[in-house]
């Protein structure tokens, strides 16, 4: 009891921080998060992306264990290898569920206790750093609490609060506070270089066990500690021993969750989503969602204070005392000026834009861009930059004013990070605060498809063509993991969609009878293409080498399928709920099918087809495309038909309309009949 009254003392404001992060999830997210079988509110997301995390690990869960891969999935995708490490599945927390899996309950998530550790991390390391960073002694009450208002403004950093149950890997933004912690407690928390070189090992071992985009997060704070170290004299070992380990034990993990042996892993397209820096400020200019780096109205706030109450300590006639002050810490300010910059660079990528203009792209060597290009998505990369900007924006708050001062300057800070963030915070709590949230949602009502899992006759499941972005997909997917079964489709980070489209299409070439065959919207036009018995469960086509005890499902007089044209690519026109409109210079693209070998025939309605010009087109993703030859049967300005015939499977097939001179196009309908 000593001892624990002792620690509790000891470390009362971090945990007083911790806990403000524990009761602002809770508040956000409800409680019914953390039960361990609850697994709904997964499933329901509207994202799929939450299900892809979970049912990841439940695929894992019941695969076969194949030294030495120990990360390596051979159920999501069978009966090829995937690995743990790409479906976001949080690696290290999925190998140590697995390890205990026999004594876990059928439905097992650890995702809302995941989202409940984030959020206290991030709070209580916050509050470390702020008391570190602010100069706060024990005793000081009123700047202590201050702190932990700092760390309020960190809580609710918005790429933790938008990653969380989003893409839930990247809500682990305390990875990078507890790096910068590490690195100002270096000179006691690490005197060796032997220490140095195990926590920073151990700090590769959580990056890379985590989600990969916090290695270079990480590493650029590791460059500053080995910088620091440098300027201090501490010796080449000191300097480049702990980002040998940091490298090493993150590329040993690597390859044992079998990063560098799945099957269908594949890279960027070597296109960069970079950072538009200003947006760290300024809201708004962030060309898409994922390079939005906003740090919040409040931490902006607090870069005011930090630069008005700076000014104000100059004026008083301390700017000496401010001088005399960098220049004692100037191997700190150096060492975290490299880092920024370092980080800014990385964010950018290749093509440099401020304030939502492009100024410049530079030509980068292939073999730079193939290793930048594995994190395509750079723009997170500054999330280290906007973080490392808020905690000095606090810190410069306490230094300059007394503790009261202190703590309603951030207090008032985090209220404004919170009213300008409330349209995002009060959705999250409507929508984990539902009783439907909770909810059986499953498309899969039948009790059939209960029957079909405990028979005993199938052990696999199987989708015609690769596409995970079908309503049934993740439904059927959660049915085969949860029942033990295979898959053959699953969709992974860095996934090479190519390999995988083609792939699956040729599996249909060899039919097992342990495998019930799914076919999926497009794909029922592909029935008369193999020998399967048919039913039809819930809406859903299925297929059996051998005859069930289910009713048939007759074959229809006409094989034929609309197209959503609300998933149209669309230039110089609108999707509305008629249709697609387009103007002049219009062009509309359809969504991306994959047909069988066969005859079609594709009626297209709407008006002033004889004003437009219209083909269809196939090739696989980044590669050469191709123009089917087609033949038009009916030509009229309201009706256009043509057909084709292909002897092969035609991968991401499109058809595309064109306007050909001002006169508006309206496309209300594009249906696709198998005739052959």
């Amino acid at each position: 009891m000593q001892k624990t009254a002792a620690f509790l003392k000891k470390y009362r404001w971090p945990l007083t921080g911790a806990l403000l992060g524990a009761l602002v999830f809770v508040a956000l997210y409800g409680v019914r998060v953390l039960n361990p079988t609850c697994v709904d509110w997964i499933l329901n997301n509207a994202s799929p992306d939450p299900s892809q995390h979970y049912l990841g690990w439940e695929f894992f869960r019941r695969s076969a264990v194949r030294l030495p891969y120990i990360g390596a999935n051979y159920s999501a995708i069978y009966p090829y290898r995937t690995s743990i490490l790409f479906t976001d599945s949080i690696p290290l927390l999925a190998l140590l569920a697995k390890l205990f899996s026999s004594l876990l309950p059928q439905h097992f998530q650890y995702f809302g206790i995941w989202g409940l550790l984030c959020y206290a991390l991030q709070g209580g390391l916050a509050q470390a750093i702020l008391a570190r960073l602010g100069g706060v002694r024990p005793g000081q009450t009123a700047r202590c609490w201050a702190t932990v208002a700092g760390a309020g403004v960190l809580v609710l950093f918005p790429a933790l609060t938008i990653r969380m149950f989003a893409h839930t890997a990247l809500a682990a933004n305390w990875l990078v506070l507890l790096a910068l912690w590490v690195w100002l407690a270096g000179d006691e928390l690490l005197p060796t270089t032997r220490r140095a070189c195990l926590i920073w090992g151990l700090l590769g071992v959580l990056c890379a066990g985590i989600h990969l985009y916090y290695l270079p997060m990480v590493g650029l704070v590791l460059v500053g500690y080995a910088i620091r170290r440098a300027l201090q004299k501490r010796g080449a070992a000191a300097v480049v021993l702990p980002i040998l380990c940091f490298c090493a034990a993150a590329l040993a993990e690597l390859v044992l969750l079998g990063a560098f042996a799945a099957n269908f892993a594949g890279y960027s397209n070597g296109y960069l989503n970079g950072a538009d820096l200003a947006n760290l400020l300024v809201p708004g200019l962030a060309a898409s969602w994922e390079q939005d780096i906003y740090i919040g109205a409040g931490a902006v706030l607090a870069v005011v204070l930090a630069v008005l109450s700076l000014a104000v300590f100059c004026v008083r006639g301390k700017a000496s005392a401010l001088g005399a002050f960098l220049q004692r810490h100037r191997a700190w300010w150096i060492a975290g000026a490299v880092v920024l910059v370092l980080d800014a660079v990385a964010a950018m990528g290749n093509t440099i834009t401020l304030g939502g203009k492009t100024l410049v792209t530079i030509p980068v060597p292939q073999l730079l861009m193939d290793v930048w290009a594995m994190f395509s998505s750079c723009a997170r990369l500054a999330w280290l930059a906007g973080m490392l900007l808020a905690l000095l924006a606090c810190a410069a708050v306490l230094r300059c004013w007394n503790g009261r001062v202190a703590v309603v300057a951030l207090a008032v800070c985090v209220g404004v990070q919170a009213y300008g963030m409330r349209e995002e915070l009060t959705k999250r709590f409507a929508t984990y605060h539902s009783a439907e949230t909770y909810a059986n949602q499953s498309v899969l009502t039948d009790p059939a498809w209960e029957t079909l899992a405990q028979s005993g006759r199938f052990s696999h499941l199987a989708f015609a063509s690769f596409d995970f972005e079908h309503e049934e997909f993740w439904d059927l997917a959660a049915f085969a993991a949860e029942n033990g079964w295979t898959s053959n489709s699953f969709y992974m980070g860095h996934m090479d969609g190519n390999l995988a489209a083609v792939t699956l299409a040729g599996e249909m070439n060899t039919l097992s009878a342990d495998t019930l065959y799914v076919f999926l919207d497009e794909d029922e036009l592909a029935r008369d293409s193999f020998a399967l018995y048919y039913y039809r469960l819930d809406g859903i086509l299925i297929g059996s080498v051998e005859p069930l005890d289910l009713p048939s499902d007759p074959e229809p007089e006409a094989d034929a399928h609309s197209m959503d044209l609300l998933l149209s690519d669309v230039t110089n026109g609108t999707i509305t709920a008629q249709g697609v409109e387009l103007g002049s210079g219009g062009e509309m693209m359809t969504e991306e099918w994959m047909l069988f070998p066969g005859t079609y025939s594709v009626t297209l309605t709407g008006s002033g087809f004889d004003h437009s010009y219209i083909y269809a087109r196939h090739g696989l993703i980044n590669e050469e495309t191709y123009k089917l030859d087609i033949e038009f049967t009916t030509i009229d300005p309201q009706t256009m038909t043509f057909t084709f015939t292909t002897g092969v499977p035609l991968y991401y097939w499109r058809t595309a309309v064109h306007t050909l001179d001002d006169t508006p196009i309206t496309v209300t309908a594009i249906t696709v009949e198998k005739t052959a």
